[in-house]
């Protein structure tokens, strides 16, 4: 046998449970031909032989909820992750401002008001004069709102006798705009913004990739095209570019799922690098936000949330989808929302029970009773325990600590044998697995807030969901997701074992990826 590449002295988990550890693996082509020890390769023939040095290899991270395409046109915007005050948000993005063509947008995009010192983000008139000759709007760290200057609402269509759109608000106090846009507003705000061309936007989308590689991620969801127009003709120009160093699942939203359909291409559909997968559908709004659909009000402005569709409408979507045995997968985060899916899903699994396994995305406020219910459909789940790393304390405002207890219920989706992902919806945090993982384990926000411990999981159950279960979602488990002969050689070395910090997770925020191998190709690292 001849192999290309031969990895040795190596902390291998595997997350195959037939061999869960080795300490070394043999690479031929893009595939794994062998796994197991050193002396079981001895009379391999082998262009190159890598002595790893004891360090750990896992499968490449998967990110089973993101929106990379997204994440990489935010590289040019203004990052507004860690400000911490109205005056630093607007010093930013008058720096920004000046040195922008009077009349052209400036766009940023990260902040989350709850860490602002004043509790609250800045009002119309405070952005207006701050920057009075350029159209503003930034999207907060949900991207389900967001916040704009006068000219910005003015090329949006809006005024102050505009009528709030189905599935959004103009916020208005005193019967005035205050510049906040809630969900659809925010979105129609949104597509008022002129794109990056294509161009653009491919170059960006490959340097995405490459940051996506340095933090040990080979594979990723692309959830939702979200405002770029012409879905098709960006992957034509990345794949011309050969810029693509990421696997990536495409889960078509409005209008490239419809342009899709009618052209009558499959579902399930690509090469090795790009998979056009499903539909997505957007329910609710965000939990940072307090815009998700709950049946108890937030406790920060007394309201219940949004819905984008009805019942009967929902219904239709997913009927559309199911019976022509496409995947569907749902952003559901408030209670009401998600007992609003789980009737749909039940509906068509009853029509056709053979139909295709969909998907709950995000799913915070599956309460025990919803759960009980959700566990008896072929339903998986994509879960994202970095919200409660980098906005627990956002949400304890929102909800109140009883509900934020309960909220993202790992260890209970587990326990019901409900096929559970991990995944980051970058760019709303940051890509990092390391950080989800952390929150996954240990249940508490970057401040050291506890939050609902009984939800805790295992570091190998969390490895096994940011991996295996990620390729199970979108049907590729026999392709990728374990460290097994005749899977892709998708592969993540790390400086440390994780399951060494199972008593003290907070280790796992020290581990730092050293070489990323992508079908047996080197993409990060020497």
């Amino acid at each position: 046998m001849y192999a290309d590449l031969v990895l040795k002295n190596a902390n291998i988990l595997t997350m195959d449970k037939k061999l869960p550890k080795a300490s070394a693996l043999a690479i031929a082509g893009e595939r794994i031909i062998g796994v197991g020890e050193e002396k079981d390769f001895a009379s391999l023939e082998c262009a190159k032989v890598v002595d790893c040095g004891g360090l750990t290899a896992i499968p490449g991270f998967n990110d089973s909820h993101a929106h990379p395409v997204y994440s990489g046109a935010c590289l040019a915007l203004v990052n507004l992750t860690d400000v911490r005050s109205i005056a630093e948000f607007l010093d930013l993005l008058k720096a920004r401002a000046d040195v922008t063509p009077a009349g052209e947008w400036v766009e940023g995009f990260g902040y989350d008001e709850g860490f602002f010192a004043e509790g609250r983000e800045p009002n119309l008139e405070e952005i207006d004069r701050a920057i009075p000759d350029h159209p503003v709007y930034v999207a907060r760290s949900c991207h389900h709102v967001g916040v704009a200057n006068s000219r910005a609402l003015k090329l949006a269509g809006f005024n102050e006798n505009t009528p709030d759109p189905p599935g959004g608000e103009l916020v208005r106090k005193d019967g005035r705009l205050t510049g906040r846009l809630n969900d659809a507003a925010a979105a129609i705000a949104k597509r008022a913004v002129p794109m990056p061309s294509t161009e653009v936007l491919a170059r960006e989308f490959g340097n995405h990739c490459h940051r996506l590689n340095s933090l040990g991620i080979t594979s990723s969801t692309e959830m939702g095209m979200l405002t770029i127009p012409d879905g098709m003709g960006f992957w034509n120009r990345v794949a011309e570019l050969g810029n693509q160093t990421v696997r990536v699942a495409v889960y078509m939203d409005e209008p490239m799922y419809s342009s899709y359909s009618q052209a009558g291409l499959p579902f399930g559909f690509g090469s090795g690098l790009l998979r056009f997968q499903g539909r997505k559908i957007l329910l609710d709004g965000g939990g940072g936000s307090g815009t998700a659909r709950v049946s108890e009000p937030n406790l920060h402005d007394g309201k219940s949330g949004i819905l984008y569709y009805t019942q009967e409408k929902l219904d239709s979507m997913i009927w559309e989808a199911h019976s022509k045995g496409r995947q569907v997968a749902v952003h559901a985060i408030g209670d009401v929302a998600i007992d609003m899916l789980i009737e749909s899903y039940e509906k068509a699994y009853n029509n056709k029970p053979n139909g295709p396994m969909h998907r709950i995305e995000h799913a915070y406020f599956c309460f025990p009773p919803l759960l009980e219910k959700l566990k008896r459909l072929p339903v998986a789940a994509t879960l994202n325990p970095g919200f409660i790393y980098y906005f627990g304390e956002t949400h304890i405002r929102n909800y109140g600590i009883k509900r934020t207890d309960m909220e993202i219920p790992i260890r209970s989706f587990i326990d019901s044998n409900v096929l559970s992902a991990l995944g980051s919806d970058n760019p709303v945090t940051v890509p990092d697995p390391f950080p989800i993982i952390y929150s996954a384990v240990s249940r508490k926000t970057g401040r050291g807030v506890l939050l609902g411990s009984g939800e805790a999981i295992s570091i190998r159950e969390a490895l096994w969901a940011y991996t295996a279960a990620s390729a199970a979602l979108t049907g590729e488990e026999t392709e990728k997701g374990t460290l097994s002969p005749g899977k892709l050689a998708d592969i993540t070395l790390l400086d440390k074992d994780p399951e060494s910090f199972e008593k003290e997770p907070e280790g796992l925020l020290g581990i730092a990826v050293k070489e990323t191998y992508l079908g047996g190709k080197l993409v990060f690292g020497s």
